[in-house]
């Protein structure tokens, strides 16, 4: 059950930061990326986007706070059903507040990917650090659960794993087998909110889906029958 549950989280992973390049200039479940845009920023680059650098600190902050708080489950038995629950129904709560910011147009709502020039609208930040907070959950419940090998954000390391594994043609290669699925579940979001992000529908309805599958993952979590050594 917490493997197949966790790869939903692959496919959510691209959703909300996939149609919203334009409006925040950084990538809300990468702090390596939005690390290099911070470092870019002393040099007053990239020149289009002056105050990038702000966005990607406020990301990279709100990650780490995200990761803090879902970590002190740590205390309170993380691997218990109630628990697992609630850490999934505070991170789409988190994304229902930044869909409905957007969807009631108190973000401006990008379409596509397009260069917005020097103007910075700073109320940006606000749907932001929510996406990024809950972002630091989803790598916490993959770290909690043992899934270390499944990537919840950047695939950097899982290719180099999928290519340097020397039992790749293995029949029975459950950590490939994930890998694999892993990667092709964060194309499939993007390719998703991509295509969302051209159409009519417009961001708003990207993050309300990905606010749906993090609910749909709390409720699975409620049907779970776990071992009788699990504390619930």
């Amino acid at each position: 059950m917490p493997g197949l549950v966790s790869f939903p989280c692959r496919l959510v992973c691209p959703a909300p930061p996939q149609p919203s390049p334009s409006s925040s200039s950084t990538d809300l479940t990468s702090p390596s990326g939005n690390t290099i845009f911070l470092a870019l920023g002393a040099s007053g680059q990239p020149l289009d986007k002056p105050y990038g650098w702000v966005k990607s600190l406020l990301s990279i902050f709100c990650f780490l706070c995200g990761c803090v708080f879902f970590a002190s489950t740590r205390f309170i038995h993380p691997k218990a059903r109630g628990t697992l629950m609630s850490s999934f129904i505070v991170q789409a709560i988190c994304i229902v507040i930044a869909a409905s910011l957007v969807q009631a147009h108190v973000v401006p709502e990008p379409i596509g990917v397009s260069n917005l020039g020097t103007e910075v609208n700073f109320i940006e930040l606000v749907p932001l650090g929510f996406l990024a907070f809950q972002s630091g959950g989803q790598i916490v419940t993959s770290r909690v659960l043992g899934f270390n090998e499944v990537p919840t954000t950047v695939l950097t390391s899982v290719y180099c794993d999928i290519a340097s594994d020397p039992n790749f043609f293995v029949k029975d290669n459950v950590k490939r087998n994930r890998r694999i699925a892993a990667a092709i579940a964060i194309l499939s979001g993007g390719i998703t909110g991509g295509w969302i992000s051209r159409s009519s529908a417009g961001m708003s309805v990207s993050l309300w889906i990905a606010a749906a599958i993090k609910l749909s993952i709390a409720v699975s979590w409620s049907l779970w029958r776990p071992k009788s050594s699990v504390q619930i």
